[in-house]
């Protein structure tokens, strides 16, 4: 009978690479950015303390002159 063994060593080629996903604690709005610290992991970082969004603005419709045909 024939017995065979198997080698079982894995290499490790590349550090394994933790990501968070933050929970930011943003502190009160103070001038043009906020900082932040992540609760999870400590991390840092600044946030802007206004918005890229055009501001919502209402269409006003004058009636026209031209009388509507009703049946």
């Amino acid at each position: 009978m024939v017995e065979q063994t198997t080698d079982l060593r894995v290499e490790m080629t590349a550090p394994q690479i933790v990501t968070c996903a933050h929970h930011w604690q943003i502190e009160t709005p103070n001038g043009e950015t906020s900082d932040a610290c992540c609760k999870l992991c400590g991390a840092t970082r600044s946030f802007a303390n206004y918005s890229h969004r055009r501001p919502m603005t209402r269409t006003v419709r004058t009636p026209s002159s031209e009388p509507t045909a009703r049946f």
